[in-house]
């Protein structure tokens, strides 16, 4: 105990090093290792954590090809696990290190608290870093990040990525995801990444990697987009998952914040194409990326300026055979104004998509046969979908309420 206590996992690795004469690794349930180096552990043993099956304290794992024996230290209602992982153990030798061990459980238990309450402590400042940072504009990212000790250099240019686990947790990731990013920044010298998990999402915050690299290594991985591409396969192939990525453009660090949004437009800018495991730059949406070149206030204006009256009119005759204009106006456009394949896809009789558009160019005063409108209603469209996307636009306006006044139906004004 009195190890722990002063001489933390250094101290308390030599010593079951020591009394157990094996090689040992002390490692946290989320990919930390502790002892011997203080740095994320290697893929095997990462594949080890992923897969380990449960089991109780004063129960031991054993995997007889490894020779490898696993020990397990937890508290109760805390998710951290501490495992000891004793190398070349034959089973003839698993009661004897056992037995050993036991008088050391109670300085791992200590150990494993302290990093409790740490790693708790740092999600919290992590969490209200990256909140203030990227859900406010009052706040300079450089100097939140200062306050806590995390120097960057304000003159480099840096970008975000944004990484989506389909409809999966990234808790049930968190180990492999920090891990296998942190070891691939290892395995390049000059590829600095800083991978976090902030509302359900994975978040890296890099540099501009391909400045950064040296001419043999950016040759060598096509740059940063060819590195990260075969993480993000490597990663979807563990996990049998489908990992969505959306990166945004490079920017001085004061303005890391516009990176987060763009990368925000192009994770959205997949989804509503109803794309599944993509990576996509901002500056690869066309467009799109121009129109939220001003921020996401300026996309709504253009959207509200383009399709406003569409949207109250939706919203106003909400279920009734008059509305989900915006739909039909959507897949007239995607069909080259088909009126039989619209109808098709809306179950409605081709007649009832001629009214439709009639009533569309009546609300915006518009020529829906002239290309360059088609092409602007387009845009906005997309536009509101992607604002949609990312909850900056609600899926569905306020509209008037009526009532029956004597007879004749009359609006409620609140």
């Amino acid at each position: 105990m009195q190890t722990s206590i002063v001489q933390g996992a250094d101290g308390l690795g030599r010593y079951l090093k020591k009394i157990l004469s094996k090689p040992i690794l002390l490692v946290a349930g989320n990919g930390r290792e502790f002892y011997p180096e203080r740095i994320p552990v290697a893929e095997s043993i990462r594949k080890i954590l992923c897969h380990m099956p449960s089991f109780q304290d004063e129960q031991y794992y054993y995997m007889h090809d490894r020779r490898l024996l696993v020990l397990q230290t937890s508290l109760p209602q805390e998710e951290l696990r501490l495992f000891l992982f004793i190398s070349r153990t034959t089973e003839d030798e698993i009661d004897g290190l056992v037995q050993k061990v036991k008088p050391v459980r109670l300085a791992l238990s200590y150990f494993l608290r302290s990093q409790i309450d740490l790693g708790q402590e740092v999600r919290r400042v992590t969490d209200q870093i990256l909140t203030k940072a990227f859900a406010s504009t009052q706040y300079r990212l450089e100097d939140l990040l200062h306050q806590n000790g995390i120097d960057l250099d304000a003159a480099q240019a840096y970008r975000v990525m944004l990484v989506d686990f389909e409809d999966q947790s990234i808790s049930d990731m968190e180990v492999d995801f920090t891990g296998s990013l942190l070891q691939l920044a290892h395995r390049y010298a000059d590829a600095i990444l800083c991978p976090l998990t902030w509302q359900g999402r994975g978040l890296v915050i890099m540099p501009d990697v391909d400045s950064n690299l040296e001419p043999a290594l950016r040759d060598h991985t096509a740059g940063m987009q060819q590195m990260l591409q075969d993480w993000q396969q490597d990663f979807s192939k563990r996990h049998q998952v489908q990992v969505d990525c959306g990166l945004g453009s490079v920017h001085k660090l004061p303005e890391l914040q516009r990176s987060y949004q763009e990368a925000r437009m192009a994770l959205s800018y997949g989804r509503t194409k109803h794309e599944h495991g993509f990576f996509r730059y901002y500056e690869d949406c066309g467009i799109l990326s121009n129109i939220f070149a001003g921020g996401v206030e300026s996309a709504f204006a253009f959207c509200r300026s383009a399709l406003g009256r569409l949207l109250e009119y939706d919203g106003e005759n909400e279920g009734e055979n008059e509305g989900d204009l915006l739909a039909t106006l959507k897949l007239l456009l995607e069909t080259n104004f088909n009126y039989s394949a619209t109808a098709a896809e809306l179950f409605v009789h081709a007649n009832t998509v001629r009214y439709r558009s009639d009533k569309i160019e009546q609300l915006l005063m518009r020529d829906l046969g002239d290309p360059d409108v088609r092409f602007n209603l387009y845009a906005a469209v997309r536009v509101q979908e992607i604002l949609v996307d990312m909850h900056i636009l609600p899926d569905g306006y306020v509209g008037k309420v009526h009532e029956k006044v004597h007879g004749s139906e009359a609006a409620v004004n609140h």
